[in-house]
């Protein structure tokens, strides 16, 4: 279709054909927007979860080691005054 083709038939559409076709080019840029910006977060998030998932997993790996000593502390303390 060339332009002299389809400007005769957009101008058949009325006022009302003419606000919905611009109401649609609008929705479709600013959804193309809102997705580019969506990943780019989706993106950071992830890197975020990561981070925090490799923290967790060396406090836990920290708190076991405190445990057991602490463990063998009281057992120490426990059996200290026995012969």
């Amino acid at each position: 279709m060339n332009d002299v083709e389809f400007i005769k038939w957009f101008a058949t559409l009325g006022v009302g054909g003419i606000l919905a076709g611009v109401m649609f080019v609008f929705y479709r840029r600013d959804l193309r927007q809102y997705t580019d910006m969506w990943k780019g977060q989706s993106d950071d998030l992830i890197q975020v979860v990561k981070e925090n998932t490799a923290s967790n997993t060396k406090l836990v790996t920290v708190i076991d080691a405190l445990h057991r000593r602490l463990d063998l502390t009281e057992w120490q303390e426990k059996h200290r005054d026995r012969p």
